[in-house]
């Protein structure tokens, strides 16, 4: 629901740009017939009602039409993206001080519930519209029921004050009883255009479409000035029937039906209204110059054409290259900073982007995005023309995350797996030198990017990207991957009985079905289901296995059969507990723990984070302050009652908080040590007064000389662990070290 409701947000959000251009328009054309100001409404109700639209480099539409991206439930930093830099801006950091930190890990997403509850209001709105109009349109049925027919199509009656016209597929003219006949032909001649108009249909349509977009006032300004210019717009077509000038004969009409007005009777029906501007118009009308009809078609052709093409696709600009390059990163692990690298790529048209995975234990790392597709698109990616895009965004991927030595790109039918693997050799091969040479500085990825926007299937670089012995390239089902390693595997030692040796002569095929996760421990099942054998590859599959389920699954006999393994397998649901939180009164501690447990939250991994920081300094000035610490986290799992970590590690940092209007701190700049030879100077360089940005003398020898000795953040870590299960009523809880050795928690 919450996907149809960030639809209709980004039709709503575009829907009022195309009114405020429509707006100024037609106070340009004011001199014109109103037929012409009618006319262009028909642009705002396109975009309110059409999701999609033909692009054009002639556009008016600023920026991206899918403002509001539909995977923002799941961003770690919710951005709205109109391409337009200072509005996004502005946006975004009242988005980021308006909404709660999103916690990916938590059983529910803050992101999420709000949009869901939104949405929830959204219906209920619509509910009370739809219920409004229909009771409102049963009322007027039944006063009129009683009508008596004058000829053709119109009615008299003494229930109503003012004429109007109702019906879908053959409208009836209402009218009081009472009328004069100076008065009624005048209103007859209007209300007769209104039918043949086909405004009767019109007006319904506005109003279902405003109810769509209920909630914006904009929509609401734009159906009143829409029936206004519907109004005038007849009331000149009945000037025009005419040779005589009826001016002021006409206005005294509209001014004594005026004094009887009850208000609008209902939506699907409609009468006389803004009858004031409608006697200052007919007063002042006469029939427009040549030049006058000439210009405002001219106006309204051009900035309907405009306003209803979505903009061409463009290249590039320098500020993604800016936020990109701000992402850089030399650990695949970084979860926040990857992520955010995805979410400014873009993908396939037909694929939609649904997560990232990312597999760091062990070398070579691995990056795996899933995106979610269907048959046909399946079918047009297994095209090696049409693959040029996976291979673009890899290359942009492995130019900035120092460490990914792979990137998998899962494609699903909905049966069956397939994958798209990239390496970094390849992409080294392809531009002829180190990627992450373009990653310098914004300026060599904007050329990065520039070169990207023309990639095909020569590559970025212009050399051949012919598949090689690897594969790498082509889409391939899982299936056949893992069956392809696994008889790998198999092939030797032929000598030896004992299943160990063959997975330690060929580790690189074993650690590659390791790589594909769940992909490939849901296919190992479903081979043991169908009746796996205790042969060698039954062997092999139940250590591949044992190895991805990890503390998912109960403890069983080392010595059981693979077969007998299988039928007493329990794979354990995980218990999902929140993200810990400090509960102490130490304001600096507070914004600390609330800033770590956020950046140390990934979605890609789920389970819940611990975090234990050490402060070792924080200055306050000029409204900011600056925070200076070494935090150990934790992201953990909780299977049964075994703990499972899921990536820890100690990490120095400066933390700096700016004030804003209500006197509370919010963050502006989080800057971790970087890795291995930067990690001392990054920590010289980020040891600064937070305004002058003086060098603090002995900070930075003070935090590396704790981080030769840690153990007090370990010992905090621990207690804050214990201390977090405890509070989430979870007791028995152990945890497995490395070595095999359990240990008792709580």
């Amino acid at each position: 629901m919450s996907s149809m409701f960030i639809t209709v947000l980004n039709m709503s959000l575009i829907a009022s740009y195309a009114a405020l251009a429509v707006i100024l328009v037609r106070l340009l054309i004011s001199k014109a017939p109103k037929i012409y100001s009618y006319a262009l409404w028909a642009v705002v109700l396109f975009r309110m009602v059409c999701p999609v639209s033909f692009k054009s480099t002639i556009s008016l539409i600023p920026g991206k039409t899918d403002v509001i991206p539909h995977d923002i439930v799941f961003s770690q930093n919710p951005a709205i993206q109109t391409g337009i830099r200072n509005i996004d801006n502005t946006l975004n950091q009242s988005v980021a001080y308006s909404l709660p930190p999103v916690n990916p890990a938590a059983s529910v997403n803050p992101m999420g519930i709000f949009l869901e509850i939104a949405a929830i209001i959204w219906l209920l709105g619509i509910a009370v519209l739809l219920c409004y109009s229909a009771v409102s349109y049963i009322r007027i049925r039944y006063r009129l029921s009683d009508a008596t027919l004058v000829e053709d199509n119109i009615f008299e009656t003494d229930r109503v004050k003012t004429p109007f016209v109702l019906g879908f597929t053959r409208p009836k003219i209402y009218i009081p009883t009472g009328l004069a006949r100076n008065q009624l032909d005048y209103i007859l001649k209007h209300e007769k255009i209104h039918i043949k108009h086909r405004d009767y249909l019109i007006k319904p349509i506005a109003f279902f479409a405003l109810v769509l977009h209920w909630f914006n006032p904009i929509m609401w300004v734009c159906y009143f000035l829409m029936a206004k210019d519907m109004e005038m717009s007849c009331d000149e077509s009945v000037m025009n029937q005419t040779s005589e000038d009826i001016r002021a004969n006409y206005s005294n009409s509209l001014l004594l039906l005026s004094a009887k007005q009850s208000g609008l009777l209902s939506p699907l029906a409609f009468g006389e209204s803004n009858v004031k501007s409608r006697i200052r118009n007919v007063l002042n009308y006469k029939k427009p110059a040549f030049w006058i009809t000439v210009v405002a078609v001219a106006a309204v052709t051009a900035a309907a054409i405009g306003l209803m093409a979505n903009p061409a696709d463009r290249v590039v600009s320098s500020s993604t290259a800016d936020k990109l390059f701000d992402c850089k990163t030399e650990y695949v692990g970084d979860a926040s900073k990857v992520g955010s690298i995805a979410s400014l790529l873009g993908y396939p048209e037909r694929i939609s982007y649904d997560y990232i995975e990312l597999h760091t234990g062990s070398t070579p790392y691995a990056v795996t995005v899933h995106l979610k597709t269907d048959t046909k698109t399946k079918d047009y990616y297994s095209q090696a023309a049409y693959q040029a895009p996976f291979e673009k965004n890899a290359i942009i991927m492995f130019s900035l995350i120092g460490n990914a030595d792979y990137i998998n790109f899962n494609i699903s039918d909905g049966s069956s797996d397939y994958m798209v693997q990239y390496s970094r050799d390849r992409a080294n091969k392809n531009m002829g030198r180190d990627v992450r040479e373009f990653a310098q500085g914004p300026e060599e990825l904007e050329q990065l990017l520039g070169m990207a926007e023309h990639f095909d299937n020569t590559g970025i670089g212009g050399h051949q990207n012919s598949p090689g012995n690897t594969a790498e390239g082509e889409i391939r089902p899982v299936s056949v991957i893992i069956e392809e390693n696994i008889d790998i595997i198999m092939s030797s030692p032929k000598e030896s009985s004992n299943p160990q040796d063959y997975i330690n002569a060929h580790r690189n095929e074993y650690e590659s079905i390791l790589k594909l996760g769940d992909q490939a421990l849901d296919y190992l099942l479903s081979q043991f289901k169908k009746g796996g054998t205790n042969d060698l590859r039954g062997h092999i599959m139940m250590r591949l296995c044992k190895d991805m389920l990890g503390d998912r699954q109960s403890e069983s006999d080392d010595t059981l059969l693979p077969k007998e393994w299988y039928s007493q397998l329990t794979i354990y649901e995980e218990t999902r507990l929140p993200n810990f939180d400090y509960d102490g009164s130490d304001p600096i501690q507070s914004l600390v723990y609330a800033i770590e447990v956020e950046n140390n939250t990934s979605s890609y991994r789920g389970g819940f984070v611990v975090v234990a920081p050490k402060i070792h300094a924080y200055y306050e000035a000029g409204g900011m302050l600056k925070v200076f610490v070494t935090t150990y986290y934790g992201n953990y799992h909780l299977y049964g009652k075994t703990l499972s970590p899921d990536g820890a590690g100690v990490v120095p940092a400066a933390i700096t908080y700016v004030k804003d209007g209500k006197g509370e701190y919010k963050l502006e700049e989080y800057r971790q040590a970087m890795d291995v030879s930067y990690f001392a100077k990054s920590i010289e360089d980020f040891c600064t007064m937070p305004v002058s940005g003086k060098k603090i003398e002995g900070l930075a020898e003070l935090i590396l000389n704790h981080y030769g000795n840690y153990d007090d953040v370990t010992a905090l870590h621990r207690e804050n662990l214990i201390k977090h299960l405890k509070a989430n009523n979870q007791t028995g809880v152990k945890y497995r070290l490395p070595d095999g050795e359990v240990v008792q928690l709580t």
